[in-house]
């Protein structure tokens, strides 16, 4: 009997426990239905009126609740995307966004939720909102910050051109990713780009290797003195960075420079010498790549008989290696290249 008494118990307990977690649930659906038709029907409203609001004409209602405010961001959000290239009124979108959002974005920042601090970094600095840059600084600089939120801080120093992103990386104990920091770099005016590239060397090899990568993006001629510099680093690395970049650039002040990296320790360096050959046109280095052709690494030989064919006579040396070459490798990239530009058959 004892045993059947507390069955029943555990039953009853049970049964207890998920009547009210069903409640729950039933509460809580019914609490976002009504805040999905709340903020759908204020959707509905900014989207009819936030055009002329914009210009002026009118007046909208300011958002004083939770489904007005997300509603009220959704609509501002997609409105200011579509009105990108129009200065005018994106000042306009940005100056309304931190009249409304500044005190409930100042709060957000400091909630709980990490995708809720994350959502509202997204936000300031899709609105460029100048005056949430000292509360994300501060932020940046506790110790809890995590990695992304972060990184996310930067991108909103960058967009909004803060030199502060100079001296914070300057003094940054932490190592981020490179492809941060190259689109970090990408965002800058040249005012403040130029700022981290006339100290290069100070910066972290990291942050060097992105700055080498970002001056040949911009493929600006004055950053080619800064980028060949790189050219004779004993890191290799740097080197290959600083190929990839004049590769963009299509330019050296001094051709002689990569000779040295077409016999480069790893097959990486030799590929991208081998590449930056073929922009420059140059015959000097006719012996190198033919030499390259029997490189042990595939992408090696196909870069080198790619700048081959490139060059005046190129395809006539392409021919001479596939008819007469010992190696039968550099005989076969030959071939495949001369397939490539047209040649129906090579005489062996």
């Amino acid at each position: 009997m004892n045993g059947i008494f507390i069955i029943f118990q555990i039953s009853l307990m049970l049964f207890i426990v998920l009547n009210v977690l069903f409640i729950f649930l039933v509460i809580r659906k019914i609490h976002s239905n009504k805040f999905e038709r709340q903020k759908e029907h204020w959707k509905k409203y900014y989207l009819k009126h936030i055009d002329s609001a914009i210009r002026g004409k009118e007046n909208l209602v300011v958002p004083d609740q939770p489904s007005m405010m997300d509603a009220f961001e959704e609509v501002l959000a997609k409105y200011y995307s579509l009105m990108k290239g129009n200065t005018d009124t994106s000042i306009r979108i940005e100056e309304l966004a931190e009249q409304v959002f500044h005190n409930y974005y100042k709060k957000r920042l400091r909630h709980g939720r990490w995708s809720i601090r994350m959502n509202t970094l997204h936000r300031i600095e899709k609105f460029r909102m100048v005056s949430l840059i000292e509360d994300c600084v501060t932020i940046y600089n506790e110790k809890r910050t995590s990695d992304i939120e972060s990184i996310q801080i930067l991108r909103i120093l960058a967009n909004l051109q803060d030199d502060r992103i100079y001296s914070i990386l300057l003094k940054e104990e932490r190592e981020f990713p490179s492809f941060y920091y190259l689109d970090l770099f990408t965002r800058l005016d040249e005012r403040l780009f130029n700022k981290f590239t006339k100290v290069i060397e100070n910066f972290p090899l990291t942050i060097q290797f992105s700055l080498i990568e970002a001056m040949g993006d911009r493929g600006d001629y004055t950053y080619i003195p800064t980028i060949e510099f790189y050219l004779l680093s004993e890191n290799a690395e740097s080197r290959i960075r600083a190929l990839k970049s004049l590769v963009k650039v299509g330019y050296l002040t001094d051709v002689e420079k990569i000779k040295p990296s077409l016999h480069g320790e790893t097959w990486q360096e030799r590929m991208m010498a081998a590449r930056l050959i073929k922009p420059l046109r140059d015959k000097r280095f006719i012996d190198d790549l033919l030499l390259l052709l029997t490189d042990e690494n595939w992408w090696v030989r196909t870069t080198a008989a790619e700048s081959i064919i490139a060059q005046q006579n190129g395809q006539e040396i392409l021919e001479d290696v596939a008819n007469t070459h010992v190696d039968r490798f550099a005989r076969d990239i030959a071939t495949e290249w001369l397939f490539r530009k047209g040649k129906k058959s090579v005489v062996r």
